[in-house]
């Protein structure tokens, strides 16, 4: 018996390891956009390099995707900002932009919390003329681009203009309101402090909030709205639902996972088709309130294009790596990392949305954007 249990341990420990290398490696080039890294974990884009590397998608010069590959910010170096340059997207496979809204001088102390943005630094956002050109030009050319939140909140050079261009070629309309689900409403260190300045500004009154709650605010108007639970929202959390469970992009993503952090609130354009959406489960005098300024309690969270563009458009900030990622060269580590943040999902906010909605749902887009070299097979 012992021999027995000894034997099931030895596969467990060295199977799933065994079973990553015996996967045939597939290829695919990747470009990374990232105007938001502030450390070098790089957080908005590590769960997708991490990925790559756990499905054995190299570059076409069959090398590993590299976590410093990138175009956008870099704190630690002398250059800085790395731009796209002409040509950089001419081999690119997939294109993906993780986070847009840049780096405010606050974001790089590690203890510093800013009153105000009226005090802080803005020290990069967004892109510039050149590199949005180069962006629509990619997606015009029918090969594969995912965007995520705040892409069209971001600063870039052209301004409205810049960020209408982004939102036709994703295929999708902004509204000019962006939102946020924060577990503490009262916590300086979770909910930005310029978001109270705003408020305060706007209203005349003193940031009073507690608890969980969901804000919405329109940058350019100054409109608030804060729905708190118990009061304005039946459940404390807004939570993503897929439309469409029967497509290819659904396939082992979970459904009612509970959201965390920014998304806007957006409308799929002609050509786009509304792949899962956020919703929020409102009392009636939270729906009055959003009524009131034309909301509805449920938005399009995925916006895919896949006839003439091949785009996929995520509405919420779901890159972020909330926990350790763990090793990506063992089979199935998405599956038992899945089942786990089930159980850590009320310690760490954001660990269902990241492993068992993001993941998946990048998963299913490499599986399409990537292949096999030839003579290889499935």
């Amino acid at each position: 018996m012992k021999k027995y249990l000894l034997f099931i341990l030895l596969v467990l420990i060295v199977g799933p390891p065994v079973a990553w290398k015996l996967q045939k490696d597939r290829t695919g080039n990747i470009t990374v956009m990232d105007a938001s890294v502030t450390d070098e974990k790089r957080t908005h884009h590590a769960g997708l390099i991490w990925m790559t590397e756990h499905l054995k998608i190299r570059t076409t010069d069959l090398d590993a995707h590299d976590l410093n590959d990138y175009f956008g910010y870099f704190p630690a170096s002398a250059e800085r900002v790395r731009r796209l340059e002409a040509g950089a997207l001419d081999d690119t496979d997939l294109l993906f932009i993780t986070d847009a809204r840049g780096v405010w001088r606050s974001g790089l102390e590690r203890f510093g919390v800013m009153l105000d943005r009226d005090r802080d630094e803005l020290l990069h956002s967004g892109f510039s003329r050149y590199e949005i050109d180069e962006v629509v030009d990619y997606i015009n050319s029918g090969r594969t681009a995912v965007g995520e939140a705040l892409l069209f909140y971001a600063e870039h050079e052209g301004g409205k203009r810049s960020s209408r261009r982004l939102a036709e070629a994703f295929g999708v309309e902004w509204t000019g309101w962006i939102g946020g689900w924060f577990k503490d409403l009262n916590n300086i260190r979770e909910l930005p402090f310029w978001v109270r300045a705003m408020y305060e500004r706007r209203s005349g009154q003193q940031w009073s909030y507690r608890g969980s709650g969901v804000i919405f605010l329109k940058p350019e108007s100054g409109e608030f709205i804060v729905l708190t639970a118990g009061i304005e929202l039946r459940e404390p959390r807004p939570e993503i639902v897929i439309s469409r469970r029967t497509d290819v992009l659904a396939e082992g993503v979970d459904t009612g996972v509970p959201l965390w952090g920014w998304f806007e609130v957006v409308e799929a354009g002609i050509s786009g088709e509304v792949q899962a959406m956020i919703r929020l489960r409102l009392t009636g005098a939270g729906e009055r309130v959003l009524e009131e300024k034309g909301l509805t309690p449920s938005f399009p969270a995925v916006v895919a294009q896949r006839i003439e563009r091949k785009t996929y458009y995520l509405a919420a900030d779901l890159s972020k790596v909330p926990t350790w990622l763990g090793p990506a060269k063992v089979k199935w580590m998405t599956g038992i990392r899945s089942q786990l943040s089930t159980l850590l999902e009320k310690a760490v906010a954001g660990e269902r949305a990241f492993w068992c909605f993001y993941i998946p749902f990048v998963r299913n887009i490499l599986n399409e954007a990537a292949y096999f070299p030839e003579g290889s097979s499935r």
